[in-house]
């Protein structure tokens, strides 16, 4: 068997194929960092559209523009279609407007079931009020001054249980006084049953249980919560101006010449007029509320100021007050 030729050691090795390409690669690699250091050249226009063309192909299909976006003839609206539609839109508006329609119709019915459900209360606050100062006048009416009793008083001993304002049977009381020796020489009686009072002793000091007057807390609380709760209805009647006969009765005015009633009203209407008065009167800030509560403090002062004085005032003392009072 013949044996391979022995390899020359003078002649050149042959490389691999392998490292024959890594040094390819690495040449490469080498010359491609040489010609970026280089700088780049300007591109011409022909390289410019072409790169501007890559970047558009790029770039997404919603925001490249392409043929697909241009309306074709088969998608355009036709005339029918865009009949139908303004038909649609016509329906869908006249639907609307009947809504709205509706709806101001309901706004209007509620806006007068309130103004209605206004008024009705309105008409209960005044009936409540009404019904409140018919008990006050009826119950808690002063024989004396026929007013609403202000810090009423009863008379000690209390056999009859008839009750008076305060400031109504201290004149009461002190209009029996004689004014020339200041002392009671007759007992004093009770305005509406003539029951006798104790004579007043004219020795001091005298005793505490000869005052002749007792506070009746009772008819003074029911008093004070009346008179409140007339001050705190808000009924909406308007303040009506009370006139007297005399007044505005001109020749040739609108005013009645005989009777100082205004043609067209009837008497229904004066006096329903007149009750809006009255309880206007007892709100708060009303006249006959003022003068209640002016007429319930100086009773309230004069009373205890009798009292704390009662068992050693002399006669002098009681002529003063008569004077004070006016009797």
């Amino acid at each position: 068997m013949a044996r391979a030729p022995r390899a020359d050691p003078h002649s050149p090795r042959r490389r691999s194929s392998r490292l024959n390409n890594q040094e390819i690669k690495n040449n490469a690699v080498v010359e491609i960092q040489q010609r970026s250091k280089r700088g780049r050249k300007p591109l011409d226009a022909s390289s410019s559209l072409l790169e501007t063309t890559s970047l558009c192909m790029s770039e997404p299909l919603d925001k490249a523009y392409t043929l697909s976006d241009r309306p074709r003839r088969s998608g355009r609206i036709t005339p029918a279609e865009l009949l139908r539609r303004e038909t649609a839109l016509e329906r869908r508006e006249l639907e609307c407007k009947r809504r709205a329609d509706e709806l101001d119709e309901r706004s209007l019915s509620l806006t007068k079931k309130e103004d209605e459900t206004a008024a009705l209360a309105a008409q209960i606050a005044v009936r409540e009020s009404k019904a409140t100062l018919a008990q006050l006048e009826e119950h808690f009416t002063c024989a004396l001054c026929y007013e609403i009793m202000a810090q009423p008083y009863s008379l000690n001993p209390g056999q009859c249980g008839h009750t008076f304002c305060a400031l109504c049977i201290l004149r009461h009381f002190f209009s029996r006084l004689h004014k020339a020796c200041g002392g009671w020489h007759e007992s004093v009686d009770c305005p509406m049953c003539r029951s006798l009072l104790v004579i007043t002793p004219d020795r001091v000091p005298r005793l505490d249980i000869t005052f002749p007057f007792v506070p009746n807390r009772t008819a003074a609380a029911m008093c004070e919560s009346m008179i409140e709760k007339l001050s705190q209805s808000s009924a909406g009647s308007a303040l009506v101006v009370k006139r007297e006969e005399s007044e505005g009765n001109w020749p040739g005015s609108e005013w009645d010449m005989e009777w100082g009633r205004k043609k067209g009203k009837s008497k229904e209407e004066e006096e329903m007029e007149e009750e809006n008065v009255d309880l206007a009167g007892w709100r708060e800030g009303g006249n006959l509320r003022a003068d209640w509560l002016k007429k319930d403090r100086e009773g309230k002062k004069e009373m205890l100021h009798l009292l704390k004085y009662w068992t050693t005032m002399r006669s002098q003392d009681f002529v003063d007050l008569k004077q004070k009072f006016g009797v």
